[in-house]
């Protein structure tokens, strides 16, 4: 039987980068050339016909395209893209397409183009309200455009809708984010990405900070935890780590990374994934970070897989296993017993997904009894409280 894949498309370009951002990407004063859109296709056409021989791929499941700043593409440009990736399969109907736009990039033309291709989600990067919190990370648009494109969207975007938002920027105030979280929600998303600012190391914010410049990152986590009560208080479910959706609304994409389905990463710098869970293990890869590179290549005469500009690693089952337990308990779902067996039965637990988590040494136990772990039938999952002491648990594990 044939199955499909999750695409993830990255667009490495950002008018600027701003002062917390670690994810890979390029300034971009222009506009994206046509020889990267070009290099995207190639490389989903390659990416279709040997993923199509290898596993029996019979189409895109769904397709994301995110950042950098997807917005830059011109609508011709996001037209030509999402319409190629599409005709790749064009007997396959994708379960959902999510597109990323920044606010200062945004316009009317980018979602009449989106509506007619068909595109789902919208991911909008709003992060704040708070004029000081945006300032302090150099984000590169201000209150007042961020609220144009709200309305634009508003007016004219009839489907699902997510806005990023960020705890813990800058010196605002408990007061002050809860405030701008309340104003951003006006708009009435079915999807919150609700994020705490995380100092990463060679960032401009973590060379700042390094030199003295105030940042209490246990700030921060409450101003979290009060916009999660805002959330839940407003109808929305937490139903991930940092994600929250109206009932329904849940992202079938990211839904693939936590249940460590295959997919396929193409552009500048994007990783993917196939899972292989017999001895031999799966495999990942992530694209050079080098464009005129990745261009020269997906757009050159000659392609073959010995001189793919990627690194290549090899995921040993007992790396899928940490790695499926680790992304599972990000969600309130959780990992399953049965699952976990038919994946992992040869490691040294025999697929017994009771004694891995240390039920038998009362890891587990411990954290039923304090309210932070539940078990339902055959799925083990972190409570909310749960979620929170992630990172302690899988140190524990």
């Amino acid at each position: 039987m044939q199955k499909t894949v999750a695409l993830y498309v990255h667009i490495p370009f950002c008018k600027a980068k701003c002062d917390y951002c670690d994810f890979f990407s390029v300034p971009c004063p222009g506009s994206i050339p046509d020889e990267y859109v070009d290099a995207l296709l190639a490389e989903a056409d390659y990416c279709s016909s040997f993923y199509s021989s290898c596993n029996e791929l019979g189409g895109w499941k769904t397709i994301y395209v995110g950042g950098g700043t997807p917005s830059l593409l011109t609508p011709f440009q996001l037209e030509r893209l999402i319409h190629g990736l599409k005709e790749l399969f064009p007997q396959t109907k994708l379960q959902e397409i999510t597109v990323e736009m920044n606010p200062e990039s945004l316009t009317m033309e980018h979602l009449a183009v989106m509506t007619d291709l068909g595109v789902d989600r919208l991911s909008l990067g709003i992060q704040s309200l708070d004029e000081n919190a945006l300032r302090s990370v150099n984000r590169h648009c201000d209150v007042k455009t961020c609220k144009k494109a709200l309305d634009l969207v508003k007016s004219m975007w009839k489907r699902d809708l997510n806005l990023d938002v960020i705890a813990g920027l800058g010196s605002a105030s408990d007061r002050e984010f809860e405030d701008s979280l309340c104003r951003i929600l006006q708009w009435e998303p079915q999807h919150v990405s609700l994020y705490t600012l995380t100092v990463e190391d060679d960032t401009p914010l973590a060379k700042r900070i390094e030199s003295g410049e105030e940042w209490d990152p246990d700030e921060a986590d409450g101003q979290w935890m009060k916009g999660r009560s805002i959330l839940k208080e407003k109808g929305y479910m937490q139903y991930e780590v940092s994600n929250f959706a109206r009932p329904g609304h849940e992202s079938i994409h990211n839904m693939t990374y936590w249940r460590q389905e295959d997919y396929i990463g193409i552009g500048s710098g994007a990783t993917g994934s196939i899972y292989d869970f017999t001895a031999k293990g799966g495999f990942r890869y992530t694209n050079t970070t080098d464009i005129k590179r990745y261009c020269g290549f997906w757009t050159g005469s000659s392609i073959t897989e010995e001189d793919m500009p990627r690194e290549k690693e090899l995921l040993p089952l007992d790396v899928e296993e940490f790695e499926y337990i680790m992304m599972g308990l990000r969600t309130l779902k959780g990992i399953n017993s049965l699952e976990y067996k038919k994946r992992f039965s040869s490691l040294k637990w025999k697929g017994d997904l009771s004694e891995r988590l240390g039920l038998y040494d009362g890891l587990w136990n411990d954290y039923k009894k304090r309210g932070m772990a539940r078990t339902s039938g055959e799925d083990y999952s972190l409570t909310e409280e749960g979620l929170l002491f992630l990172n302690s648990f899988l140190t524990s594990l």
